[in-house]
C-alpha cells in the first residue's frame, strides 16, 4: 500500500510542479511583455490556458495535502514543510483572487493586465522565496 502512495505522491507532485512552473512562466511573460503581446485576444487565450494550469495546481495541491495528512502530518504549523504548505495555500488564494479579477476585466487595457499579472507573478515569487527559506 505504501508503494501506491509513494507512486501517487511522485506523479501528483510532478504535475503540481509542472503546472505551477508553467503558470509562473506565463505570468512572468505577461508582467514584462510588450504592447504587441498585450492585445486582448492574446491575453484572453493565455487566460484560458492559465485557468487550466491553476486548476491543476489547486487540484494536485489538495491531493498532496491529503497525502501529507494521511501520512501523519495533521498539524501543519509544527514543521517547516507544513509551514511552507500553508504559505503556498496563502499564495494560491491571492493568485486565485487576482486571476478571477483578470477574467472579469473586460476593458482590454494592456497596463491593467500587466498589473494583474505582475501581482500574480510577484506574489508567487515571494511565496517561493518563503518556501525556500523554510525548507532549507
Amino acid at each position: 500500500m505504501m508503494e501506491v502512495g509513494s507512486w501517487l505522491w511522485k506523479v501528483t507532485y510532478m504535475i503540481h510542479v509542472i503546472s505551477n512552473a508553467a503558470f509562473f512562466g506565463i505570468s512572468l511573460v505577461f508582467t514584462f511583455g510588450n504592447d504587441e503581446l498585450m492585445k486582448e485576444a492574446v491575453v484572453k487565450r493565455y487566460l484560458k490556458i492559465s485557468s487550466g494550469l491553476i486548476f491543476f495546481t489547486g487540484a494536485t495541491g489538495i491531493l498532496l495535502l491529503s497525502i501529507l495528512s494521511m501520512s501523519g502530518m495533521d498539524d501543519l504549523t509544527n514543521n517547516a514543510i507544513g509551514q511552507s504548505a500553508l504559505a503556498m495555500i496563502l499564495g494560491y488564494t491571492i493568485v486565485l483572487f487576482v486571476f478571477s479579477l483578470a477574467l472579469i476585466y473586460k476593458g482590454g487595457e494592456a497596463r491593467i493586465y500587466k498589473k494583474l499579472f505582475g501581482i500574480m507573478f510577484f506574489s508567487y515569487l515571494f511565496i517561493y522565496l518563503i518556501r525556500v527559506y523554510l525548507t532549507t
